[in-house]
């Protein structure tokens, strides 16, 4: 009798503590899986109205400030109040793009959340992007979030390992230093 009580208990345990570890994610997890649905049901309708829908998503979910400060790094503080504007809107256009491309390849993809991680005041939600066909290796995929006001926002994205604003920043601390920050400017408007 001790031995099935204290079986019972062990089984109860383990289911709560179960349960405790699907809910563990948290509220920058929830936010991340929520938007990632909604955004690829709008992808794969493809029409006006959706795209006006995730625009407005991405417009809620990607801190543009953070991302344009970061892709910029040490060159933002020499710039002028109207060239961050530019600069910012012109690297949410690029953004925007990026990642809606990297949604599209995704589709077929089963995205799985494999956790959170803080790290100096963010979360980095971990997921993997499994295709269905076992061949294929899974995409590691990371959103860097933090909270401000009371609302997640994502201000890096990171790929296999290789942060987006890194790699910007690495691109544009380049270009910048070479031909000046107007040719920056330019190479993003032909993009």
């Amino acid at each position: 009798r001790t031995l099935r009580l204290l079986l019972a208990a062990l089984v109860g345990a383990a289911l709560t503590l179960g349960t405790l570890g699907t809910a563990w994610a948290g509220p920058a997890t929830d936010l991340v899986k929520a938007k990632q649905v909604t955004l690829r049901e709008l992808l794969k309708q493809n029409n006006a109205e959706s795209a006006k829908k995730i625009t407005a998503i991405f417009d809620q979910l990607l801190d543009y400030d953070v991302l344009a400060q970061g892709s910029l790094g040490s060159e933002w503080a020499a710039r002028s109040d109207a060239e961050k504007a530019q600069f910012t809107d012109l690297l949410k256009q690029l953004v925007h793009r990026s990642y809606e491309r990297n949604l599209k390849k995704t589709l077929r993809f089963e995205i799985e959340y494999v956790g959170e991680d803080e790290a100096s005041g963010a979360v980095i939600v971990k997921t993997k992007a499994k295709s269905s066909d076992e061949r294929e290796e899974p995409v590691e995929l990371n959103y860097k979030l933090r909270q401000t006001d009371g609302n997640w926002r994502i201000e890096d994205i990171i790929t296999e390992g290789v942060s987006l604003v890194g790699s910007y920043r690495s691109q544009f601390t380049r270009i910048v230093k070479k031909d000046g920050f107007p040719a920056l400017i330019k190479k993003m408007k032909d993009k």
